[in-house]
């Protein structure tokens, strides 16, 4: 009565059981990226429902997760021991089924639907086909004890510059501890081989400059709290195992091995309602994520901030560049930051945002940006739209050369991604929050799924080849 299913069961006429899932479709979901963490204490995936139907002879089992977004397909030949088949992405929360053998087709109804979550129900439809599966277009390796390494909330992507099978990408601060995600994109779908927790083993960012409390008793509502980067703000960063909490939104490999993060500041100076509780930083890692080094922006630029902040980094020329999201206060359009390592001066330019173009309306802002060599950039833009009223998903190319601190830069369209997002054949994702550039000249996108909260949970990791 009090518990719930997380797996399925197969009986006989008599009632009896002959075959039980046990942790299969939790393990895959975290696998595949789907696991609804937030469900943990609760279903976990929850099945909701089966459908059974038998294509070229094969009888199929087919299993809705409704809290992951998933078909499994099993082949159930031998009902005593199914054999699984492969997995579907699905609209969220799918719970319907109906397969259709005659004309080689499953129809899968999604309940979810929210447009100000930019999630839509959805009736998908799946044939039975010859081709190899196309999702998932990442997964996970095993951890030492055998199961799969969890992940979700990938944000930013960075490529390695001396290995073309190789991305590096980075979760938001969704689960707290925020982790860098190796994945080999050799094989296929690619696999995620290794994760990399980012740690303050050293202390460098608990030494960090804050505001200092006169009461450490007060909470965020108290007014001499609400526009300050203080020391409880901070604690709350760094976890008492030394991993931080962050918010990490780009990631670029460093020239030295290691790596840059850009952390996400939260809280909008002057919106009581939004209160300061951390900076936008950019972290500097060595090789085994132990953070070296933490930049935050000029204290009159801070004075402007808005929960909008650091998305995409990238290395060139010793510099670090970073890309502002939005425009923030007293600005017409957003920044992109340049940090100087050696003489450690900022400078900055002005990017020019496309117009809204959604039926639905929302913003337009930046997400990644990845370096070309020579000065030259390309920058990932996009709107905060999904499904039927996304409109904004592209690559523009940027010059900063022969620019000055202050300019405005002009920008040159590169690739319009709505037909690669529309090609999987689902709904268009919002977050297209990751761009990568190969040695090779190949450019790697890859979509957010939030964790799988409020969020279908399907992530594409898309080569878009060479686009130049």
């Amino acid at each position: 009565m009090n518990g719930g299913s997380r797996g399925f069961t197969v009986f006989n006429t008599s009632g009896e059981i002959v075959y039980t899932s046990g942790n299969d479709l939790e393990h895959m979901a975290a696998r595949f990226g789907h696991y609804p963490d937030s469900r943990s204490e609760n279903k976990g995936n929850e099945p909701e429902n089966v459908e059974y139907g038998s294509f070229d002879n094969h009888p199929f089992l087919f299993v809705n997760s409704e809290r992951s977004s998933l078909v499994f397909v099993y082949d159930i030949s031998d009902p005593e021991n199914p054999v699984y088949h492969q997995t579907l992405p699905a609209a969220s929360a799918p719970e319907g089924a109906l397969a259709i053998p005659s004309r080689n087709l499953l129809v899968v109804a999604s309940e979810n639907d929210s447009r100000g979550d930019k999630m839509r129900a959805g009736l998908n439809i799946y044939s039975y086909e010859a081709d190899a599966a196309s999702y998932p277009t990442v997964e996970s390796a095993d951890r030492a004890d055998g199961t799969p390494i969890a992940w979700g909330a990938m944000s930013g992507l960075s490529s390695d510059p001396d290995d073309d099978t190789i991305l590096y990408s980075i979760e938001d601060s969704y689960y707290q501890q925020n982790r860098i995600f190796t994945i080999d994109v050799s094989t296929t779908p690619a696999t995620l081989t290794n994760e990399l927790r980012i740690t303050d083993a050293n202390d460098v960012f608990a030494s960090i400059a804050v505001t200092e409390l006169v009461d450490p008793t007060v909470d965020d509502t108290d007014s001499t709290r609400l526009e300050v980067f203080d020391s409880a703000d901070l604690a709350l960063m760094i976890n008492d195992d030394k991993t931080v909490n962050i918010d990490p939104e780009g990631i670029a490999k460093a020239s030295d091995g290691g790596f840059w993060v850009a952390s996400e500041g939260a809280g909008t100076i002057g919106d009581a309602g939004r209160p300061v509780n951390s900076l936008n930083f950019i972290f500097k890692t060595d090789a085994a994520g132990v953070i070296e080094q933490v930049i935050t922006l000029p204290d009159t630029i801070n004075a402007n901030q808005i929960r909008f902040g650091f998305e995409g980094v990238a290395e060139y020329n010793g510099n670090v560049y970073v890309a502002f999201q939005r425009a923030w206060t007293g600005d017409a359009t957003p920044r992109i930051g340049i940090y100087n390592t050696t003489a450690g001066t900022w400078s900055f330019l002005y990017y020019p945002l496309d117009s809204v173009e959604s039926q639905n309306r929302g913003w337009v802002g930046l997400s990644d940006l990845t370096s070309m060599g020579n000065g030259q950039f390309l920058v990932l833009e996009r709107d905060n739209q999904g499904g039927p009223d996304a409109a904004i998903k592209r690559i523009y190319q940027i010059d900063t050369n022969g620019v000055a601190d202050g300019d405005t830069l002009t920008k040159t369209l590169v690739r319009d991604l709505m037909d690669d997002l529309a090609a999987p054949g689902g709904l268009i994702y919002e977050k297209i929050e990751g761009m990568a550039l190969m040695s090779n000249n190949d450019v790697w996108i890859i979509n957010d799924n939030d964790g799988v909260e409020d969020n279908s949970g399907e992530t594409q990791l898309i080569n878009l080849g060479n686009i130049q």
